[in-house]
Protein backbone atom coordinates (compact mmCIF):
# COMPACT_ATOMS: atom_id res chain seq x y z
CA UNK A 1 0.00 0.00 0.00
CA UNK A 2 1.21 3.44 -0.79
CA UNK A 3 1.49 6.22 1.64
CA UNK A 4 -1.05 7.96 0.01
CA UNK A 5 -2.94 4.91 -0.51
CA UNK A 6 -2.64 4.65 3.47
CA UNK A 7 -3.75 8.36 3.92
CA UNK A 8 -6.99 7.62 1.95
CA UNK A 9 -7.37 4.89 4.35
CA UNK A 10 -6.98 7.01 7.07
CA UNK A 11 -9.12 9.62 6.18
CA UNK A 12 -11.86 7.85 5.84
CA UNK A 13 -11.92 6.11 9.26
CA UNK A 14 -11.83 9.52 10.92
CA UNK A 15 -14.44 10.29 8.92
CA UNK A 16 -13.18 12.96 7.13
CA UNK A 17 -14.08 11.20 3.54
CA UNK A 18 -14.22 8.22 1.56
CA UNK A 19 -13.89 6.89 -2.07
CA UNK A 20 -17.44 5.86 -3.71
CA UNK A 21 -18.16 2.94 -6.11
CA UNK A 22 -17.48 5.97 -8.86
CA UNK A 23 -13.93 6.02 -7.55
CA UNK A 24 -14.90 9.94 -6.95
CA UNK A 25 -14.34 11.35 -3.09
CA UNK A 26 -17.42 12.35 -0.85
CA UNK A 27 -16.82 14.51 2.05
CA UNK A 28 -18.11 13.14 5.78
CA UNK A 29 -19.59 14.28 8.47
CA UNK A 30 -15.41 15.68 9.85
CA UNK A 31 -14.95 16.87 6.38
CA UNK A 32 -17.75 18.47 5.64
CA UNK A 33 -16.96 20.45 9.18
CA UNK A 34 -13.49 21.35 7.87
CA UNK A 35 -15.03 22.53 4.63
CA UNK A 36 -17.25 24.76 6.29
CA UNK A 37 -14.37 27.03 8.11
CA UNK A 38 -12.46 26.84 4.70
CA UNK A 39 -15.49 28.39 3.41
CA UNK A 40 -15.49 30.95 6.25
CA UNK A 41 -12.03 31.37 6.31
CA UNK A 42 -12.26 32.36 2.68
CA UNK A 43 -15.43 34.73 3.32
CA UNK A 44 -12.78 36.62 5.46
CA UNK A 45 -9.89 37.15 2.95
CA UNK A 46 -9.81 40.21 1.47
CA UNK A 47 -12.01 41.89 3.86
CA UNK A 48 -12.82 44.98 1.43
CA UNK A 49 -14.94 42.68 -0.98
CA UNK A 50 -18.40 43.45 -1.93
CA UNK A 51 -19.96 40.20 -0.98
CA UNK A 52 -22.84 39.52 -2.89
CA UNK A 53 -23.83 35.91 -1.87
CA UNK A 54 -24.85 32.81 -3.30
CA UNK A 55 -26.09 33.00 -7.04
CA UNK A 56 -27.12 30.74 -9.53
CA UNK A 57 -25.37 30.76 -12.19
CA UNK A 58 -26.73 29.31 -15.41
CA UNK A 59 -24.78 26.19 -16.91
CA UNK A 60 -24.65 26.50 -20.48
CA UNK A 61 -21.39 26.48 -22.84
CA UNK A 62 -20.27 29.85 -22.53
CA UNK A 63 -20.31 29.83 -18.95
CA UNK A 64 -17.48 26.93 -19.20
CA UNK A 65 -14.97 28.54 -20.82
CA UNK A 66 -12.46 30.16 -19.02
CA UNK A 67 -12.09 33.57 -20.54
CA UNK A 68 -16.06 33.97 -21.41
CA UNK A 69 -17.22 34.41 -18.41
CA UNK A 70 -17.45 38.46 -18.79
CA UNK A 71 -20.21 37.89 -21.24
CA UNK A 72 -22.49 35.55 -19.28
CA UNK A 73 -25.49 36.66 -17.66
CA UNK A 74 -24.40 36.12 -14.02
CA UNK A 75 -21.29 38.28 -13.98
CA UNK A 76 -23.75 41.56 -15.26
CA UNK A 77 -25.89 40.68 -12.96
CA UNK A 78 -23.05 40.84 -10.13
CA UNK A 79 -21.94 43.86 -11.77
CA UNK A 80 -25.00 45.62 -11.69
CA UNK A 81 -25.52 44.49 -8.04
CA UNK A 82 -22.01 46.23 -7.11
CA UNK A 83 -23.44 49.68 -8.53
CA UNK A 84 -26.31 49.47 -7.19
CA UNK A 85 -26.11 47.88 -3.69
CA UNK A 86 -22.78 48.77 -2.98
CA UNK A 87 -21.87 51.77 -4.73
CA UNK A 88 -19.07 53.15 -2.13
CA UNK A 89 -17.34 49.97 -3.57
CA UNK A 90 -18.17 50.46 -7.30
CA UNK A 91 -14.59 51.80 -8.58
CA UNK A 92 -11.53 50.57 -9.71
CA UNK A 93 -9.88 48.86 -8.22
CA UNK A 94 -12.71 46.85 -6.39
CA UNK A 95 -13.43 43.02 -5.20
CA UNK A 96 -16.68 41.24 -5.60
CA UNK A 97 -16.84 37.64 -3.72
CA UNK A 98 -19.94 34.88 -4.54
CA UNK A 99 -20.82 31.52 -4.32
CA UNK A 100 -21.85 29.33 -6.82
CA UNK A 101 -23.06 25.39 -7.59
CA UNK A 102 -21.47 23.65 -10.10
CA UNK A 103 -22.83 20.14 -11.11
CA UNK A 104 -19.64 18.83 -12.93
CA UNK A 105 -16.28 19.80 -10.91
CA UNK A 106 -12.95 19.51 -11.68
CA UNK A 107 -10.71 16.51 -12.75
CA UNK A 108 -7.41 16.37 -11.07
CA UNK A 109 -4.63 14.11 -11.76
CA UNK A 110 -4.79 12.87 -8.34
CA UNK A 111 -8.45 11.98 -7.32
CA UNK A 112 -12.13 13.78 -8.61
CA UNK A 113 -14.86 14.64 -6.07
CA UNK A 114 -18.39 13.74 -5.99
CA UNK A 115 -20.37 16.41 -7.59
CA UNK A 116 -22.22 19.42 -7.46
CA UNK A 117 -19.51 21.28 -6.08
CA UNK A 118 -19.55 25.37 -4.47
CA UNK A 119 -17.31 27.24 -6.41
CA UNK A 120 -15.43 30.29 -4.27
CA UNK A 121 -15.24 32.96 -6.40
CA UNK A 122 -13.79 36.43 -5.93
CA UNK A 123 -13.35 38.94 -9.31
CA UNK A 124 -10.90 41.86 -8.98
CA UNK A 125 -12.00 44.59 -10.98
CA UNK A 126 -8.75 46.36 -11.71
CA UNK A 127 -7.15 49.54 -14.13
CA UNK A 128 -6.07 47.93 -16.85
CA UNK A 129 -2.75 49.92 -16.99
CA UNK A 130 -2.15 47.98 -13.66
CA UNK A 131 -3.35 44.87 -14.71
CA UNK A 132 -0.66 42.78 -14.91
CA UNK A 133 0.49 44.17 -11.90
CA UNK A 134 -2.32 43.01 -10.11
CA UNK A 135 -1.92 39.92 -11.66
CA UNK A 136 1.08 38.84 -10.06
CA UNK A 137 0.35 40.58 -6.77
CA UNK A 138 -2.88 38.43 -6.29
CA UNK A 139 -0.92 35.18 -7.76
CA UNK A 140 1.41 35.95 -4.87
CA UNK A 141 -1.33 36.47 -2.47
CA UNK A 142 -3.10 33.11 -2.86
CA UNK A 143 0.01 31.12 -2.75
CA UNK A 144 1.14 32.52 0.44
CA UNK A 145 -2.98 31.83 1.50
CA UNK A 146 -2.52 28.58 0.52
CA UNK A 147 1.07 27.65 1.67
CA UNK A 148 -0.05 29.14 5.07
CA UNK A 149 -2.90 26.29 5.68
CA UNK A 150 -0.62 23.37 5.16
CA UNK A 151 1.29 21.40 6.85
CA UNK A 152 3.93 20.93 3.88
CA UNK A 153 4.10 24.67 2.16
CA UNK A 154 6.77 23.94 -0.21
CA UNK A 155 4.41 21.23 -2.15
CA UNK A 156 2.57 24.28 -3.54
CA UNK A 157 3.45 26.17 -6.76
CA UNK A 158 2.11 28.34 -9.36
CA UNK A 159 1.47 27.02 -13.07
CA UNK A 160 0.89 29.03 -15.91
CA UNK A 161 -1.79 27.92 -18.27
CA UNK A 162 -0.98 27.37 -21.93
CA UNK A 163 -3.28 29.98 -23.88
CA UNK A 164 -4.50 28.98 -27.30
CA UNK A 165 -3.41 30.31 -30.33
CA UNK A 166 -6.10 33.10 -31.26
CA UNK A 167 -5.89 34.65 -27.71
CA UNK A 168 -3.08 37.56 -27.00
CA UNK A 169 -1.14 37.30 -24.07
CA UNK A 170 -1.51 40.68 -23.70
CA UNK A 171 -5.21 40.34 -23.00
CA UNK A 172 -5.45 37.03 -21.16
CA UNK A 173 -3.78 35.29 -18.89
CA UNK A 174 -4.20 32.44 -16.33
CA UNK A 175 -2.53 30.12 -13.87
CA UNK A 176 -3.34 27.65 -11.32
CA UNK A 177 -2.25 26.82 -7.84
CA UNK A 178 -1.59 23.21 -7.67
CA UNK A 179 -0.48 21.41 -4.28
CA UNK A 180 2.16 18.16 -5.64
CA UNK A 181 1.71 14.74 -3.50
CA UNK A 182 4.87 13.40 -5.27
CA UNK A 183 4.90 10.56 -7.62
CA UNK A 184 0.89 10.36 -6.57
CA UNK A 185 -0.15 13.66 -8.72
CA UNK A 186 -1.12 17.08 -8.84
CA UNK A 187 -4.55 18.67 -7.48
CA UNK A 188 -5.25 22.18 -8.77
CA UNK A 189 -6.56 24.21 -5.61
CA UNK A 190 -7.39 27.58 -7.55
CA UNK A 191 -7.78 29.05 -10.81
CA UNK A 192 -6.55 33.11 -11.86
CA UNK A 193 -7.34 34.11 -15.14
CA UNK A 194 -7.13 37.67 -16.24
CA UNK A 195 -9.32 39.18 -19.25
CA UNK A 196 -9.43 42.15 -20.54
CA UNK A 197 -12.61 44.05 -21.80
CA UNK A 198 -13.00 46.37 -24.47
CA UNK A 199 -15.46 48.19 -26.24
CA UNK A 200 -18.14 47.61 -23.52
CA UNK A 201 -20.23 50.37 -22.68
CA UNK A 202 -22.24 48.57 -19.73
CA UNK A 203 -19.14 48.04 -17.79
CA UNK A 204 -17.31 50.77 -17.08
CA UNK A 205 -16.36 52.47 -13.23
CA UNK A 206 -14.46 55.35 -12.33
CA UNK A 207 -11.03 54.54 -11.48
CA UNK A 208 -10.43 55.88 -7.39
CA UNK A 209 -7.62 57.71 -7.85
CA UNK A 210 -8.48 59.96 -11.19
CA UNK A 211 -11.88 60.02 -10.83
CA UNK A 212 -11.52 59.23 -14.80
CA UNK A 213 -14.09 56.43 -16.20
CA UNK A 214 -12.03 53.22 -17.26
CA UNK A 215 -12.59 50.04 -18.78
CA UNK A 216 -11.97 47.44 -16.04
CA UNK A 217 -9.89 44.08 -16.81
CA UNK A 218 -11.27 41.27 -15.07
CA UNK A 219 -9.21 39.06 -12.40
CA UNK A 220 -10.91 36.13 -11.32
CA UNK A 221 -10.07 34.02 -8.86
CA UNK A 222 -11.85 30.53 -8.29
CA UNK A 223 -11.74 27.67 -6.22
CA UNK A 224 -13.57 24.42 -5.97
CA UNK A 225 -14.18 24.17 -2.33
CA UNK A 226 -14.82 20.27 -1.85
CA UNK A 227 -11.74 19.43 -4.10
CA UNK A 228 -9.87 22.15 -1.83
CA UNK A 229 -10.97 20.77 1.44
CA UNK A 230 -9.74 16.98 0.12
CA UNK A 231 -6.55 18.61 -1.15
CA UNK A 232 -5.89 20.01 2.39
CA UNK A 233 -7.09 16.95 4.33
CA UNK A 234 -4.29 14.79 2.25
CA UNK A 235 -1.57 17.58 2.69
CA UNK A 236 -2.11 17.01 6.38
CA UNK A 237 -1.92 13.45 6.47
CA UNK A 238 0.74 13.34 3.97
CA UNK A 239 3.88 14.74 6.22
CA UNK A 240 5.89 11.70 6.37
CA UNK A 241 6.22 11.81 9.96
CA UNK A 242 5.75 8.15 11.94
CA UNK A 243 2.65 9.33 13.42
CA UNK A 244 -0.43 8.98 11.97
CA UNK A 245 -1.01 12.61 13.15
CA UNK A 246 -3.65 14.39 10.58
CA UNK A 247 -1.75 18.14 11.13
CA UNK A 248 -4.79 20.76 10.00
CA UNK A 249 -4.44 24.21 10.46
CA UNK A 250 -5.30 24.68 14.41
CA UNK A 251 -7.91 27.41 13.21
CA UNK A 252 -9.61 25.29 10.61
CA UNK A 253 -9.38 22.05 12.53
CA UNK A 254 -12.87 21.19 13.65
CA UNK A 255 -12.25 20.31 16.71
CA UNK A 256 -9.94 22.52 18.36
CA UNK A 257 -9.73 21.41 21.62
CA UNK A 258 -10.48 17.91 24.40
CA UNK A 259 -10.49 17.58 27.53
CA UNK A 260 -9.31 14.04 29.07
CA UNK A 261 -9.71 13.30 33.11
CA UNK A 262 -7.03 10.68 34.85
CA UNK A 263 -8.71 9.20 37.97
CA UNK A 264 -6.72 7.28 40.62
CA UNK A 265 -8.61 7.99 43.66
CA UNK A 266 -12.30 6.79 43.41
CA UNK A 267 -13.21 9.37 46.13
CA UNK A 268 -12.24 11.80 44.27
CA UNK A 269 -13.83 10.99 40.73
CA UNK A 270 -16.83 12.73 41.11
CA UNK A 271 -15.08 16.54 42.09
CA UNK A 272 -12.97 15.49 39.40
CA UNK A 273 -16.03 14.99 36.96
CA UNK A 274 -17.43 18.16 38.01
CA UNK A 275 -13.86 20.05 37.22
CA UNK A 276 -13.62 18.90 33.51
CA UNK A 277 -17.93 19.58 33.11
CA UNK A 278 -16.26 23.10 34.36
CA UNK A 279 -14.01 22.91 31.99
CA UNK A 280 -16.05 22.14 28.77
CA UNK A 281 -18.45 24.96 29.75
CA UNK A 282 -15.17 27.34 30.29
CA UNK A 283 -14.06 26.61 26.72
CA UNK A 284 -17.39 26.39 24.90
CA UNK A 285 -18.65 29.91 26.04
CA UNK A 286 -15.17 30.91 24.81
CA UNK A 287 -16.01 29.65 21.30
CA UNK A 288 -13.30 26.84 20.97
CA UNK A 289 -14.62 23.59 18.97
CA UNK A 290 -14.52 20.73 22.08
CA UNK A 291 -14.01 17.40 20.22
CA UNK A 292 -16.72 15.21 19.52
CA UNK A 293 -19.33 13.95 21.71
CA UNK A 294 -19.44 15.24 24.97
CA UNK A 295 -15.64 16.74 24.77
CA UNK A 296 -14.95 14.95 27.61
CA UNK A 297 -13.01 11.94 28.02
CA UNK A 298 -12.51 9.99 31.81
CA UNK A 299 -10.00 6.96 32.45
CA UNK A 300 -8.48 4.92 35.16
CA UNK A 301 -5.57 3.50 32.86
CA UNK A 302 -2.52 5.35 31.76
CA UNK A 303 -2.46 2.82 28.64
CA UNK A 304 -6.28 3.96 27.59
CA UNK A 305 -5.11 7.54 27.89
CA UNK A 306 -2.33 6.89 25.22
CA UNK A 307 -5.04 5.37 22.71
CA UNK A 308 -6.95 8.51 23.41
CA UNK A 309 -4.69 10.55 22.44
CA UNK A 310 -3.71 8.53 19.07
CA UNK A 311 -7.26 9.15 18.31
CA UNK A 312 -7.38 13.00 18.80
CA UNK A 313 -3.89 12.63 17.06
CA UNK A 314 -5.80 11.55 13.52
CA UNK A 315 -8.90 13.76 14.40
CA UNK A 316 -6.36 16.38 13.58
CA UNK A 317 -7.32 17.98 17.43
CA UNK A 318 -4.47 20.44 17.73
CA UNK A 319 -4.71 20.40 21.90
CA UNK A 320 -6.09 18.15 24.77
CA UNK A 321 -6.39 19.45 28.23
CA UNK A 322 -5.10 16.64 30.66
CA UNK A 323 -6.57 16.79 34.25
CA UNK A 324 -6.02 14.52 37.41
CA UNK A 325 -6.78 14.50 41.07
CA UNK A 326 -3.55 17.00 41.11
CA UNK A 327 -5.32 19.91 39.34
CA UNK A 328 -8.02 19.43 42.38
CA UNK A 329 -5.34 20.12 44.44
CA UNK A 330 -3.18 23.02 43.31
CA UNK A 331 -4.64 24.26 39.78
CA UNK A 332 -2.32 22.57 37.64
CA UNK A 333 -3.09 20.56 34.00
CA UNK A 334 -0.95 19.73 31.06
CA UNK A 335 -1.35 20.70 27.69
CA UNK A 336 -1.11 18.24 25.44
CA UNK A 337 0.03 19.18 21.85
CA UNK A 338 -0.93 17.34 18.54
CA UNK A 339 2.21 18.58 16.42
CA UNK A 340 5.19 18.23 19.21
CA UNK A 341 3.13 15.39 21.42
CA UNK A 342 4.61 17.07 24.42
CA UNK A 343 2.60 18.72 27.12
CA UNK A 344 3.15 21.88 29.42
CA UNK A 345 2.28 22.68 32.49
CA UNK A 346 -0.82 25.48 32.74
CA UNK A 347 -2.98 26.63 35.66
CA UNK A 348 -6.36 26.68 35.57
CA UNK A 349 -6.56 30.39 35.65
CA UNK A 350 -4.60 30.41 32.56
CA UNK A 351 -7.91 28.55 30.75
CA UNK A 352 -9.37 29.76 28.04
CA UNK A 353 -7.46 32.62 27.46
CA UNK A 354 -3.80 30.89 27.42
CA UNK A 355 -5.65 28.19 24.55
CA UNK A 356 -7.19 31.65 22.76
CA UNK A 357 -3.87 33.19 22.04
CA UNK A 358 -2.65 30.08 20.81
CA UNK A 359 -5.57 30.35 18.34
CA UNK A 360 -4.72 34.05 16.98
CA UNK A 361 -1.41 33.26 16.29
Amino acid sequence: MSRIQRCFKSLASASFFRTGEDNKLELLSHGREYAKLLQQHWTRLRPLAAHLGVTKEPINPVNIQRFSFPQSQQFRNNFQKLVKDHPRKAKCPTLLKHQSTCPAPTSNSLFGVKGPTLHLTTDFLVEPHRALEHFYNMQRESKIWWMRLSSNPSRYRIVPCDLAEDLNPKDYQAIDIRTSYGDAGEVTVEQLSLVRVVDDKDFRLPDARTGETVQPTVIRSVIELETATCALLLDGCDHGRDSQSLLLHRVLAPYQCGIACVESDSELSADLADLGLHLKHVLNHAGLRLSEGSGLFSTKDASHLAEHLLETDMLGIPYTLVINEQTLRNGLMQLRSRDTRLAETIHISDVPDYLLNIFKN
